[in-house]
């Protein structure tokens, strides 16, 4: 991809020399020759991009010498643009400042200096022209513009997803085969199942299981889920230590030992079960193989846990002998062609004039989803049919010859811009199955000066438009997204990532390396790079450093990632590297920055996301160039910060100092993101306006904060607390931000009223009013505040959290601008969090009309500690369709629950916590069924009467406690023969236990922990009945079950004999036991690694429990009878015994 590489530098090189170096005057000449000779090279530069695919050799060696020419004029670029931004800062600095910080220029050459090295390069570019006339080159016109990037691509469409068509009837069999074989584990007393999915290069298979990985059945039979790509390399150690990074987010070094890494494996699972993805595996060594199964076998004692491996070679699914194999064959022609008609057009609605043409491109991608979709993305904006005809003609010229590589080939090669082209191809250096950060992406992209700003665009849009336009081709594929679906991270198909690097190998001399990944297993740093290292302008170095002047060598670097958790210093050879742009310290330990960190005057990017971190030094003021600066928020900034003038994200807090005042952010225009703490500081109104938010147009999330550190009175005498409350109400109403911030958090704010510009969050009758771009607001600590602003007809509002509005008693009607034309209130809203409304004691009186829906889009109503709290809006569950989660906790006065929740089939969890006089939880006989749902949860709600009667087959979690007056137990738990897939349940407080009749109809064989607590209603008279009850709910329990507490058992002398079969038991609490002694059958419980015995006052003694041989922990709390020093005999010395809290 040398071309693309050229065209941008060349064209970087030209905007340069024409805005900047013309300054400088004695190179006035060489700068003039150097931009003619530089037009010259671009005019070949298009014709040149037609022939870098094909074999002429020739052109790809004059390609590769142009690169590097370049490469050396956007150094000496580089250099000249260095003294200018020294001259910029040298106007502005204090004696003190220059003695500490302007010898760095020492080892950088005068710009008078540099003529001969111009002059050098201008002969090398004059004989690169030379050489294009003598190879035949063409001078192509350059002003004759490329197809435009689409500027409306935008990652919440499903357009920039991989369709997943054609795939449900596999996404079906292969979550009911995980299920099935979690079942079979049980009789064979099998640690885990191994599954294999089978299938050709771009079928699918990564695409299908990352479905399957995330398959909401699947998400609660787990309790740790990990994906690890393995490739060609099929290292155990290497797969336990991605699993590792994957469960704890911690990357290991290459000295630890294996028996390290499997006791770190063993911490991080912590007797969970797991569901372990490996992604494409290559392996055929049955050594290799069985060594990973042996030493996963021990990680864990606990049963039901699953491997999925993908592979495309029959040869690894005879050597790993699967329980299930799933061979995953091409789509129909019929489902490729919905990818294209979907992806391509809105809502898949195809003009007739494609139709025909469509269908033959289908059928060309021969069943294989990734050409389907590479190619819809290709065909999205082309609104011609013989653009589709060319498409059809040009990509599929010989179906009987057809080869995806020739295919991507073709695709690469009609990626319109060649910043695009660039921006594809770097993204090859990383590892195969790496999870690319989009925001990191970008900002690496812009380092290496693939991104140019115009008048429209800063470099971040250009970035974020380019990134989408990949995801819009499927070159690159979606990874993880937000929780408001916006893309986080993405990843490189694995064909295609071949691809690039094919092509990448091909026009780079291995010398002249220029990007590079060295991962822990990859060497030392100095003999890999000893050759290329005054070309490397990528390092991301994981690993070890043993020398600390390593970096001294890489002069050309624009980007460093450091991932080294033992480096606790910045090495000072990274000061000389004089072109870097961006610096990534944030898997380090370092404490403090050094004072020459301001001699990276390029810096662009500085991630030092560090716990250790906890200050900048004072020059850090000079980093005038510095974009985006990422630091833990504790971390102390200097004075001046009003300094990096380009800084688009801070976290500011005001200071009385000079240099500390709100003043500092006045000059801060470029920035996006900021969070202003310590608002007290300010003086008033006034020293609010020097801010000037009004004035920061790209501003798009607010964050003002109160930190309340004042105690003392107000001046002349004035009580702090009205002069605060004044001051606050006038600070907040001179930081209005400019009407498109999409963000807004105010915490802290101790006025009385909102200021004028909170109420102009409304849109009037479809005309904006102002910040009707809002998509999240927080009000949080503004204790002083009555009402809150209007928010209801917020046409883009997501998520609305209010927090310890301590004053405010009534969500009034007004808050909702009730207008006879209003049909929906809060139209796009998804999240409502309403915590420590103290005074709160009703939502609103308002009664809509049926017409007018409320909340349409709701998925997640939360609601903490409102005390005074006694009803909620009868419609407040009418037009709740999305609803997912209900979690309601500590609001004692409310009384009931509006009518419709029974019949919200959409609801995954509810959960309700100390609601005390709460009656009832939806109507038992409303009808509905909650269909989805998958956890329940009621405590202590002492006048509960009625709980809502599931009929829910994907219920998970069950748990009933603390419920007093409960009138429907039996029934409510007889719903429980509708929920096949139970992993949790816990009966706790609840009357009428043993009243219970169809117990041994419970689908209890999947239950993985149970809780059962029947001190409420102990007694002679019911002893027998309960001891029936709690025997046939143990009987019923398969061997899935991990983790049993039974409480309340002080008449029983014997546990029930049904615990004697729960051998896969791995933690076990028996409460109020009235036995002297655990039967002898108990050494059968050999898998437990945790036995709490507490209350059991007539125990005296212990059966051996010398066969436990992974029992980690025994607890004993009061039981008075038992001495243990007596008793230590029985139990292994490994084994850690805690008495009444105390470790012996």
């Amino acid at each position: 991809m040398s071309c693309a590489s050229i065209e941008i530098l060349v064209q970087k090189l030209i905007n340069a020399f024409k805005e900047e170096l013309s300054l400088i005057r004695v190179l006035d000449e060489d700068v003039q020759q150097l931009h003619r000779t530089l037009l010259m090279i671009q005019v070949y530069l298009n014709n040149a991009q037609k022939e870098c695919f094909n074999t002429q050799e020739a052109v790809k060696f004059w390609l590769r010498d142009l690169e590097a020419v370049a490469f050396d004029a956007d150094n000496i670029l580089d250099e000249i643009t260095y003294h200018l931004l020294h001259n910029k800062l040298q106007k502005t600095m204090t004696p003190l400042d220059k003695d500490k910080v302007l010898s760095f220029l020492n080892h950088i050459s005068h710009p008078k200096n540099m003529t001969p090295r111009i002059k050098q390069i201008n002969m090398a570019f004059d004989s690169m022209n030379q050489k294009a006339n003598r190879l035949g080159l063409k001078s192509m016109a350059v002003n004759v513009p490329t197809p435009a990037l689409n500027a409306s691509f935008n990652t919440d469409s499903s357009t920039c997803d991989s369709l997943f068509i054609g795939r449900d009837d596999d996404l079906l069999m292969l979550v009911d085969q995980i299920q099935i074989q979690i079942q079979i584990q049980i009789p064979q007393e099998m640690m885990f199942s191994i599954l294999t999915i089978v299938g050709k290069d771009g079928v699918g298979k990564t695409t299908l299981t990352r479905d399957v990985f995330n398959h909401e059945n699947l998400k609660a039979q787990f309790g740790s889920r990990i994906w690890v790509h393995v490739s060609r390399i099929f290292d155990p150690l290497v797969v336990f230590k991605s699993i590792i990074s994957a469960l704890t987010l911690e990357t290991t070094d290459g000295t630890e030992t294996e028996e390290s890494i499997l006791r770190k494996l063993r911490q991080a699972l912590n007797a969970k079960t797991y569901l372990l993805v490996l992604d494409d595996v290559w392996n055929e060594d049955a050594p290799k193989w069985e060594k990973f199964i042996n030493s996963i076998s021990g990680i864990t004692s606990t049963k039901g846990n699953v491997i999925i491996i993908t592979t495309r070679d029959l040869e690894v699914v005879s050597l790993v002998k699967p329980l299930y194999n799933h061979l995953l064959n091409v789509l129909t022609d019929e489902d490729c062609f919905s990818i294209i008609k979907t992806k391509t057009f809105e809502k898949g609605d195809i003009p007739s004039r494609f139709e025909i043409i469509g269908k033959l491109i289908a059928k060309r991608c021969q069943g294989l989803p990734l050409a389907a979709n590479i190619v819809a993305g290709m065909l999205h904006g082309l609104l011609r049919g013989r653009d589709w005809l060319l498409v059809e003609q040009e990509w599929f010229p010989d179906v009987e010859r057809y080869d995806m590589l020739d295919f991507l080939r073709l695709s690469l090669d009609s990626l319109s811009s060649p910043s695009l082209n660039k921006c594809f191809t770097y993204c090859s250096i990383f590892p195969k199955g790496h999870k690319i950060v989009r925001q990191e992406l970008i900002e690496l992209w812009m380092a290496e000066g693939f991104l140019q700003s115009d008048r429209r665009n800063d470099m971040e849009s250009v970035g974020t438009n380019l990134f989408n336009a990949l995801l819009q081709y499927s070159l690159l594929v979606v990874a993880e997204r937000d929780a408001y679906g916006n893309v986080e991270s993405c990843m490189m198909h694995d064909l295609v990532h071949n691809l690039v690097s094919c092509v990448l190998g091909s026009s780079q001399n291995t010398d002249e390396v220029r990007y590079l990944f060295h991962g822990n297993g990859d060497g030392d740093l100095n003999r890999r790079t000893k050759e290329a290292e005054k070309y490397l302008r990528t390092l991301i170095f994981q690993g070890e450093i043993t020398d600390t002047t390593v970096f001294s060598g890489f002069k050309s670097l624009h980007v460093l990632t450091l991932d080294c958790d033992k480096v606790t210093k910045l090495p000072s050879s990274i000061s000389k590297l004089i072109y870097l742009r961006n610096l990534n310290i944030s898997r380090t330990q370092i404490e403090i920055l050094p004072d020459w960190i301001c001699e990276l005057s390029h810096l662009q990017t500085l991630h030092a996301f560090t716990r250790s971190l906890r200050e900048l030094p004072s020059t850090f003021k000079y980093l005038i160039s510095l974009r985006h600066l990422y630091i833990q928020s504790g971390v102390k900034l200097p004075a001046e910060i009003g300094r990096l003038t380009n800084l688009q994200a801070l976290n500011f807090r005001v200071g009385e100092q000079k240099g500390y005042k709100i003043e500092e952010l006045g000059s801060l225009d470029n920035l996006k993101r900021l969070s202003i703490v310590n608002l007290e500081k300010v003086l008033d109104s006034e020293d609010a306006k020097k801010a000037k938010l009004s004035e920061k147009q790209n501003l798009i999330s607010l964050q003002l904060e109160w930190g309340g550190e004042n105690g003392e009175g107000g001046r002349n005498g004035e009580p702090l607390q009205e002069k605060k409350e004044r001051n606050d109400e006038a600070v907040l109403e001179a930081l209005e931000p400019q009407p498109d911030l999409e963000r807004l958090k105010i915490a802290g704010f101790k006025g009385k009223r909102f200021p004028l510009w909170t109420q102009k969050m409304a849109v009037d009758e479809g005309s904006s009013i102002g910040l009707d771009r809002l998509t999240e607001i927080t009000l949080s600590n503004c204790q002083e505040c009555e009402e809150i602003p209007t928010l209801e007809h917020l046409p883009n509002l997501k998520s609305l959290s209010l927090r310890r509005l301590g004053n405010v008693r009534l969500i009034k009607s007004s808050s909702y601008g009730i207008e006879n034309n209003v049909k929906v209130i809060f139209p796009a809203l998804e999240s409502i969090l309403l915590s420590n409304m103290a005074e709160l004691s009703k939502w609103t009186h308002e009664e809509f009309a049926n017409e007018v829906k409320v909340f349409p889009r709701l998925q997640s109503l939360k609601m903490y500690h409102c005390y005074k709290l006694e009803c909620l809006p009868n419609w407040l569950f009418r037009d709740t369709r999305s609803l997912l989660e209900l979690d309601i906790r500590h609001c004692p006065k409310l009384r009931e629950l509006p009518d419709g929740l029974h019949a919200l089939d959409s609801l995954e969890q509810i959960t309700v916590r100390g609601c005390r006089n709460l009656k009832s939880i939806a109507n038992p006989s409303g009808g509905g069924s909650l269909t989805s749902l998958r956890s329940l949860e009621i405590c202590d709600c002492q006048e509960l009467m009625t709980v809502v009667e599931p009929s829910a087959p994907s219920l998970r979690k069950v748990s009933v406690v603390e419920l007093k007056s409960l009138q429907n137990l039996p029934r409510f738990l007889d719903c429980l023969a509708a929920s096949p897939f139970l992993k949790l349940l816990s009966i706790v407080g609840v009357p009428k236990f043993m009243s219970i009749s169809n117990v041994k109809s419970w689908p209890f064989h999947r239950l993985r922990k149970l809780e059962i607590d029947v001190s409420r209603e102990w007694s002679k008279e019911t002893c027998v009945a309960i001891q029936v009850t709690v025997d046939n709910i143990l009987q019923n329990c398969g061997t899935s079950l991990g983790e049993l507490t039974l409480t309340g058992l002080e008449m029983w002398e014997s546990l029930p004999d049904s615990i004697r079969h729960l051998t896969a038991v791995y933690s076990l609490e028996l409460e109020n036991f009235g036995g002297k002694a655990l039967p002898e059958w108990f050494g059968n419980l050999s898998s437990l690694t945790s036995l709490c015995l507490s209350d059991c006052t007539h125990l005296s003694g212990l059966p051996s429990l010398q066969s436990f041989i992974d029992l980690q922990e025994l607890h004993i709390r009061d039981c008075p009878e038992l001495r243990i020093e007596s008793e230590r005999h029985k139990i292994l010395n490994r084994t850690l015994i805690y008495v009444n809290g105390h470790q012996l």
